[in-house]
C-alpha cells in the first residue's frame, strides 16, 4: 500500500547535512564570511543539488506529490516558479527555478536517480506576484530514489517517480517500451541497458555486410541513414527486437544478433504501435510502396 503522508517530514533536518547524506561534497559551503557553513546563502536556500555522473538531489514540497497508479508522483512545471509575475523575490526565484530544471532535465537525459528532499511548510503561490518565498519548517531526505520519467522539453512538465528506475531520454522514447507497464517497464529498461554493447554490434555488423551502408530493414523502406544526415548520420539507427520481449521470460533470455535488425524511427513507430509487434515484411504493404516509387 503507498502511504503518502509517512512521507511528511516531522523533523527540520538541515540541508546542508541532507545533501551531504547523498555523497555530494559541501566543502564549498565553508567558503563564505559566515561561520555556520550550512547559513551559506549561496547554497542553503537552493532548490536542487548535483552529483556529475551520479545523481541529482531536489527538493519537493509534500503539498506537490500525489497518488498515480500506485505510485508517488511530483508532476509539475518547474518554469513556472521563476517569478516571472515579479514579486521581491523574483530574481532568486528565476535562479533556482532554473538551476532545478535543468538539473532534471540532466537527469532525463542521462538517465541520473533523484533523491528527494521532502518538504513541509508553508509555501509560496507562484501565481502571486505578492506572495512572500517559501517558509520551510521540516526536511527530510527520502530513502528511495526517484526517477525522471517524462519530461517535455517545449512546455516544461516534468513528472519525477518515487522508486521507478531512472532511464535516459532515448530509452524512454523507445516504441518497445510502449507494450510494458510496472515492474515488467523495470525489467524491460534494465534489459536495454545490458544488452547496450549487443546492439553497437549489430550495427558495425550491419555496415560491415553492407559495405559501409546503413539502412533500414524493413522491406520496401530501405532508409538511408547517411544518405539522408550525412556525416550526423553515420552509425546511427534503432535496434528492434524480432522476437518480442514481452514473450521472454521475467528474468530475461540470451539475445543474437540474428533476432536484431536495424530500422529507421518511424518504421519502429510503426512497427509497436498499439503495444504490438508487427513482422518487418507485413509492415509496408506493396501498394504503398509503389504509391512512394512514383
Amino acid at each position: 500500500m503507498i502511504d503518502l503522508p509517512a512521507l511528511k517530514p516531522t523533523t527540520k533536518r538541515r540541508v546542508i547535512d541532507l545533501v551531504s547524506e547523498t555523497g555530494i561534497d559541501v566543502s564549498e559551503w565553508s567558503n563564505f564570511k559566515g561561520d555556520n557553513p550550512a547559513e551559506n546563502p549561496n547554497f542553503c536556500y537552493n532548490w536542487s543539488f548535483r552529483k556529475p555522473g551520479a545523481h541529482i538531489v531536489a527538493l519537493f514540497f509534500h503539498e506537490d506529490l500525489t497518488v498515480v497508479d500506485d505510485e508517488i508522483v511530483h508532476d509539475q512545471n518547474i518554469r513556472l516558479r521563476d517569478g516571472r509575475l515579479g514579486g521581491r523575490g523574483a530574481a532568486q526565484w528565476k535562479k533556482r527555478a532554473t538551476e532545478l530544471d535543468e538539473n532534471l532535465q540532466l537527469a532525463y537525459r542521462e538517465g541520473l536517480p533523484v533523491r528527494a528532499i521532502i518538504l513541509d511548510g508553508n509555501k509560496r503561490d507562484h501565481l502571486d506576484s505578492e506572495a512572500e518565498s517559501s517558509k520551510v519548517a521540516k526536511r527530510l531526505l527520502d530513502s528511495t530514489p526517484w526517477a525522471v520519467t517524462q519530461y517535455d522539453m517545449a512546455t516544461g512538465r516534468c513528472v519525477v517517480v518515487r522508486g521507478a528506475i531512472p532511464a535516459n531520454s532515448a530509452e524512454q522514447d523507445d516504441p518497445e517500451i510502449e507494450g510494458f507497464e510496472g515492474d515488467e517497464r523495470k525489467r524491460y529498461i534494465l534489459h536495454r541497458r545490458r544488452e547496450a554493447s549487443l546492439r553497437k554490434k549489430k550495427i558495425m555488423a550491419a555496415l560491415y555486410e553492407n559495405g559501409g551502408v546503413l539502412k533500414c530493414e524493413v522491406p520496401r523502406c530501405g532508409f538511408d541513414f547517411a544518405k539522408q544526415y550525412g556525416v550526423l548520420g553515420n552509425e546511427f539507427a534503432h535496434v528492434h527486437h524480432l522476437k518480442p520481449l514481452s514473450e521472454a521470460p521475467p528474468e530475461g533470455r540470451p539475445v543474437t544478433l540474428k533476432e536484431l535488425a536495424i530500422v529507421c524511427a518511424n518504421c519502429h513507430a510503426m512497427i509497436h504501435r498499439g503495444g504490438k509487434c508487427r513482422q518487418l515484411d507485413e509492415l509496408i504493404p506493396m501498394a504503398q510502396s509503389r504509391i512512394s516509387d512514383g
